[in-house]
């Protein structure tokens, strides 16, 4: 064992708790004592009464329902994942790390020790990437692509993962990299600091039946607003943002219809068996629910349940929430979500010619046709899906001058949320339906309207 390796991985360990313990300034939002979040969350059934997650307690005053659920996802990914506890430890700090994110790294080292990993492994984990170890290489390697450049991990890497670990392992890798991207920029777009404990290990706790909303539901879209004229662009805008023009961008959606799949898609009577009673009521064609849910359910029906409660817990506008999640997919390249904003924005009452002038605007850096309002809404998305460490709580404070309080936190994590639903479609490359499959949830007869 080489000592000068323990010493290195015990600083960076240090240095990563220490730099997250520390608050730079003071939250985005109010953070409620222990005692007072568990008094807002929803009714108890076992395990309640402990020390709380920041992230939960960020949440609870807006989303308390929300804030319970990811409780459970949170659980599921640390305790139940299929994925070996080190190793599924190791992949969260470098998910972590490039999302510079020092609450997490310090999460993914204290869950790696107690796991049992070796001080030695730790350093080779936490060191330069040449050093990483050999046996957790294409896994490290995978979970860096998966957050810094999904689109370009190789078909060929993930084979590899499918031959060492096998289908269900890699499939929860890529749920673990979904996880680790939404939780980041919570923590971060939030400006939360580590819990004065330090980290905390998964909490078990179990909520009263009726707790989480499970069935598929849709808002109510509010009335349709036309876009504006003679408005004015009152964002900074990004140099590079229409480099790729609205054709392009329509041409790779045609591409992503046509994408071999990095797993078989199993089909609904595959996938039925293997789910809680409420979410097997109703056939889904939609690629991403089945792959996901077929594969490992354990981690994927307690994510559905969290993006479900939070739907049923707000009265959001569709197709803004959609035209947010689309800039989201064209900061980061994801033509299956991409798609699939379209798609949403059909079945909140846009036409086709709708949509492609509402996208091919957002395509454009011309933002004018829309309500100032929006338009810095739709910055902040581009800004917490490319560079999450650099948001203030000055950011997500004016998501609330224009948003109010518990508009701005429902957007905020459904701008979260995005992350998790691309880094599913790239991690999997999964192919673009090619008709509106929502429709049978969430058309005009579906059982998802409210």
């Amino acid at each position: 064992m080489n000592p000068n390796r323990i010493i290195l991985g015990l600083g960076l360990a240090a240095a990563a708790f220490l730099s997250s313990a520390r608050a730079d300034g003071d939250p985005a939002v109010s953070i409620p004592t222990d005692q007072e979040a568990w008094k807002k969350l929803p009714e108890v059934v076992s395990g309640g009464g402990g020390v709380l997650p920041v992230w939960a307690k960020a949440v609870v005053e807006r989303l308390p329902r929300t804030a319970a659920a990811m409780l459970e996802l949170d659980y599921a990914q640390r305790a139940k994942s299929p994925v070996d506890p080190k190793l599924r430890a190791a992949m969260r700090w470098v998910i972590a790390r490039d999302n510079r994110c020092d609450y997490s790294e310090a999460y993914a080292l204290a869950d790696a020790r107690r796991a049992g990993m070796d001080e030695e492994t730790i350093a080779a984990v936490t060191g330069d990437p040449s050093g990483w170890p050999a046996d957790y290489r294409d896994a490290l390697e995978f979970a860096r692509l998966h957050t810094v450049d999904a689109p370009s991990i190789p078909d060929a890497l993930f084979a590899r993962l499918v031959e060492r670990y096998g289908e269900k392992p890699a499939a929860a890798m890529v749920l673990l990299g979904a996880y680790g991207n939404f939780q980041d920029r919570v923590v971060l777009g939030l400006s939360l600091a580590m819990e004065p404990t330090g980290p905390l290990e998964p909490i078990a706790v179990t909520f009263a039946p009726g707790t989480f909303q499970s069935r598929p539901v849709m808002p109510p879209q509010p009335e349709l607003k036309p876009l504006r004229d003679g408005g004015e662009t009152v964002v900074e805008r990004d140099p590079e943002w229409s480099e790729l023009s609205y054709e392009t961008l329509q041409s790779r959606l045609e591409g992503q219809r046509a994408r071999e799949p990095r797993l078989r898609v199993p089909t609904w009577d595959e996938v039925k068996p293997g789910l809680p009673p409420e979410f097997a009521q109703r056939p889904t064609r939609i690629v991403w629910n089945l792959v996901g849910m077929g594969y490992v359910p354990e981690l994927a029906v307690p994510w559905s349940r969290a993006t479900r409660t939070m739907w049923a817990e707000t009265e959001p506008d569709r197709v803004f929430e959609e035209s947010l999640f689309w800039v989201q997919t064209r900061a980061i390249r994801c033509n299956y979500c991409m798609g699939h904003c379209e798609m949403l924005l059909e079945v909140a009452g846009l036409d086709k010619d709708a949509i492609a002038d509402r996208t091919r605007r957002l395509a454009g850096d011309d933002w004018s046709a829309f309500p100032p309002e929006e338009q810095r809404a739709y910055a902040y998305a581009r800004k917490l899906t490319k560079t999450p460490w650099a948001l203030t709580p000055a950011d997500y404070k004016g998501l609330e001058a224009d948003l109010g309080p518990d508009a701005a936190m429902a957007t905020f994590w459904w701008l979260c949320r995005g992350l998790y639903m691309t880094r599913v479609s790239d991690g999997f490359a999964l192919p673009l339906e090619r008709d509106n499959v929502f429709m049978d949830f969430y058309g005009p007869n579906g059982p998802g309207k409210k």
